[in-house]
């Protein structure tokens, strides 16, 4: 670990929401306490960048979510599926704020950078990769999905709160490129603080039921839809926290400030004390909120996220047993009815990130390149942006959003299992067939191989549905989707015209392809998990599972094992969509 004195740690972080200064805040006064000779220098990139890039990242971001959050969603859902428009968004944005972050280097001239923003991390990584900063550069992901936004493969080391991310994260920056440490939250979360004092010291009752309402540090969400259910509950107090948003602090006081039972705050610095003596917390926007919370023992439930990373981000950290993810208010008044301390969990154990820092180590080389390079590059990004128009990764997420087509990784109809899809080839599903038969698991299956009558009869017979599959763009060219969907609808005894379901790609899936399975009444399915990784999940009823039957002796019986372990642990059931079902 660095000791010298001279030692000194850059931090870049941004006032988008609180989550970014309050993780820059940790990582500053985790290094004093390691270090005390180390100097930290704390830089608010947004105060850097020109005009055009501050009110893209701040102005811009913030209007969405409070006036347009379907634009929001729609912009998020795209940066997340295309690599295409990640590419342009990451290339444009180290273009305008490239030259400012350079200049607080050159100025400052740190031992380690850490950025805890991500439009800063995807500018530290372009110049890392030129050569342009020879540090290490240390990036914080305090999110639990959307990580394709916080990753870059300039970066050196990023920090994740849990072991689940690491593959995500390695997959696009590279082997070795990331840590779990413990929560980026203040000492005082981790301090014990009794519920009793912690109610004292707020003027809360001592007895009874408190429930935090918060919408993060822009108070987003649907706080009052929470609040009313909060209220609904007996002998129930509702502290709610409106953050820096004015309008929605003075119509939470407007609509609750004549019950008692209500107590409405904006931006707060008590939030260790509010989680100590808060039976639940119910928020909608996730990121250093849950981690605080998680770190206090308060129960989390999300609720009321607005269309983007919120959703997706409950989504995963339910799926981790973190928080309860209730999509509807019927379910918010469900979660609160329960005790939900009884199935609580709480982040492992782990490395504290200060030590991570004053310990990193660069893992992303020099690179020398030429004049000629960047010029050619910014062509071929322009060639790209004009090919994404036409791609998939690009086209079909935002004709998705805009059109509301409908969720296709959950179905709600599932009342009392979850849907398995198995692809592979024709082989390895044929040796599954006399397994499943055997163990009595029953799923869908899917292969691009073609299928005999005889083959679908022995499928069917051992209670595996075949369903189509569209391959992936590359595999195959999208015009000849509808020649393959009608030669498996032949081979399955699907009548035209009748609905059905069929495994799409999770990438590679384009507008026509979508369009052409459309016309013949093709209901996309995508699956919400994999089961490779089910063991670190708890898939709810109605979720879509993918598992893909790999070739070669005894890949089916490994497969029917893990599934089976998952049904004992879980309590789930497996269950296929087959044509009656399509056609209610």
């Amino acid at each position: 670990m660095a000791t010298d004195r001279s030692f000194r740690v850059l931090v870049f972080t941004a006032p988008v929401g609180e989550g970014h200064l309050a993780a820059a805040r940790t990582i500053a006064e985790g290094i004093k306490r390691a270090n005390p000779h180390a100097e930290v220098v704390s830089c608010d990139v947004l105060e850097e960048f020109n005009r055009p890039l501050r009110w893209l990242l701040r102005d811009a971001y913030r209007w969405q979510l409070s006036s347009a959050p379907w634009l929001f969603g729609l912009v998020f859902a795209g940066l997340c599926r295309s690599r295409a428009l990640r590419l342009v968004s990451r290339t444009l944005v180290s273009v305008l704020g490239s030259h400012s972050i350079r200049r607080v280097v050159r100025r400052d001239r740190p031992d380690v950078i850490v950025s805890t923003f991500p439009a800063t991390t995807s500018i530290l990584g372009c110049l890392r990769l030129r050569g342009k900063v020879g540090v290490p550069v240390v990036a914080t992901i305090t999110d639990f999905a959307g990580l394709e936004m916080w990753v870059d493969r300039g970066v050196d080391t990023h920090l994740v709160m849990h072991e689940s991310l690491l593959s995500t994260v390695e997959r696009v920056a590279g082997g070795g490129s990331a840590r779990v440490v413990a929560p980026l939250v203040g000492a005082e979360f981790l301090a014990p603080l009794d519920r009793p004092d912690a109610r004292r010291m707020l003027a809360l009752p001592p007895s009874g039921r408190v429930v935090v309402v918060s919408g993060g540090g822009w108070g987003v969400g649907d706080l009052k839809g929470a609040t009313e259910i909060a209220l609904d509950h007996p002998n129930v107090t509702v502290v709610c926290l409106a953050g820096r948003n004015e309008c929605q602090r003075a119509s939470l006081e407007r609509e609750f400030g004549s019950d008692p039972r209500v107590q409405v705050l904006g931006f707060t610095r008590v939030m260790n004390e509010l989680l100590a003596a808060a039976d639940v917390l119910i928020h909608s926007t996730g990121g250093v909120t849950c981690l605080e919370a998680l770190a206090r023992g308060c129960p989390i439930i999300a609720f009321g996220a607005p269309p983007g990373h919120g959703p997706l981000l409950a989504q995963e950290m339910a799926s981790l047993g973190l928080v309860v993810n209730a999509r509807s208010r019927e379910d918010l008044r469900n979660a609160l009815g329960e005790h939900l301390r009884r199935d609580y969990r709480c982040l492992p154990p782990a490395p504290d990130a200060a030590h991570v820092v004053l310990a990193a180590h660069s893992r992303v080389g020099r690179r020398v390149r030429s004049r000629v390079i960047r010029p050619l590059a910014l062509t071929a990004t322009a060639a790209t942006v004009m090919l994404a128009i036409f791609s998939s990764d690009l086209t079909y997420p935002m004709v998705a959003e805009a059109f509301r087509i409908p969720e296709s990784s959950y179905l709600s109809e599932r009342q009392a299992a979850v849907v398995l899809v198995i692809d592979g080839s024709r082989t390895s599903l044929l040796e599954l067939a006399s397994r499943a038969r055997r163990q009595g698991v029953h799923a869908s299956v899917a292969t691009s191989d073609v299928l005999s009558p005889a083959d679908v009869a022995v499928l069917r017979r051992a209670g595996l549905t075949p369903i189509p599959t569209v391959a992936p763009t590359g595999r195959r060219w999208s015009l000849s989707t509808e020649r393959c969907l009608r030669r498996q609808l032949t081979a399955y005894g699907l009548r035209p015209g009748q609905p059905f379901y069929y495994l799409a790609p999770r990438e590679g899936f384009t507008i026509t392809e979508y369009l052409y399975a459309r016309h013949h009444g093709g209901r996309a399915l995508q699956g919400q998990a994999v089961l490779d990784n089910a063991a670190t999940h708890h898939p709810e009823r109605g979720a879509v599972l993918t598992a893909h039957l790999a070739p070669g002796s005894g890949a089916a019986e490994a497969l029917m094992t893990k599934w089976l372990r998952l049904e004992r642990t879980m309590r789930v059931v497996a269950a296929p969509v087959g044509p009656t079902e399509q056609s209610a």
